[in-house]
């Protein structure tokens, strides 16, 4: 139940809105312009993002998603996400860097959802950094596990959230609006994406202001690459 309540939450806002501008136009109190079809279309696109994130969740945790599984050098999807999320980050002024050495050893992973989880990671930072903030991503190992970690100069989470934060639609100050922001469900996607290659995810954060580091790890390959 606790599920339902909030996906129509989620779904409250952008359908009001939508319905709101659609009588307005129909009883000719909006004007048609580029701008209202532009909102309507963005409200469209808010909806079709949850419903589809949604239903990545599920196949997810029910262990649904298919998997190619292989050795991967950690460096390439830490690569391949900066590469993807860097003008976007450019736009916005925060800084981007990478920390993958070169020598590290293999993971058996999938690079495909590596890059999914670290992408959603990267937009989570992206959107809780000011400008002229700076984030991190980077790789290394601990015992027979490789460690990626992002890490952001922004708005920080308090010690009672931190347990929470990877669960579907958590939002650390309740009366904020999602609006702008992701679906409510990407930290919870890569949970369950970290989790189903044999990994785990966690977040440190110092508290409110002094930024957030979040980290998962995954197994070191035993296979010959």
């Amino acid at each position: 139940m606790e599920v339902i309540s909030d996906v129509s939450h989620e779904l409250r806002t952008p359908l009001s809105t939508i319905r709101g501008h659609v009588e307005g136009l129909a009883e000719g109190v909006i004007e048609p312009s580029e701008e209202t079809w532009t909102l309507l279309q963005a409200e469209a696109e808010r909806m079709q993002r949850l419903v589809d994130d949604l239903r990545r969740l599920s196949h997810a945790e029910a262990g649904q998603l298919a998997l190619n599984l292989a050795p991967v050098s950690p460096k390439e999807p830490v690569r391949l996400a900066v590469e993807r999320m860097l003008p976007l980050f450019d736009e916005k002024g925060v800084e981007l860097s990478s920390a993958a050495p070169e020598k590290l050893p293999p993971t058996l992973a999938d690079t495909g959802r590596i890059v999914q989880v670290l992408t959603n990671l990267l937009d989570n930072a992206l959107r809780h950094t000011p400008p002229q903030g700076r984030v991190t991503v980077g790789a290394r190992t601990k015992g027979d596990e490789v460690v990626f970690e992002v890490a952001d100069t922004g708005e920080g989470i308090a010690s009672e959230h931190l347990p929470h934060v990877f669960e579907r639609f958590y939002r650390a100050e309740k009366s904020r609006s999602r609006e702008g922001g992701g679906s409510g469900v990407g930290l919870a996607i890569s949970r369950a994406l970290v989790e189903t290659m044999g990994g785990r995810v966690w977040v440190e954060s110092p508290g409110p202001g002094k930024g957030a580091t979040f980290a998962f790890t995954l197994p070191v390959s035993r296979r010959q690459s």
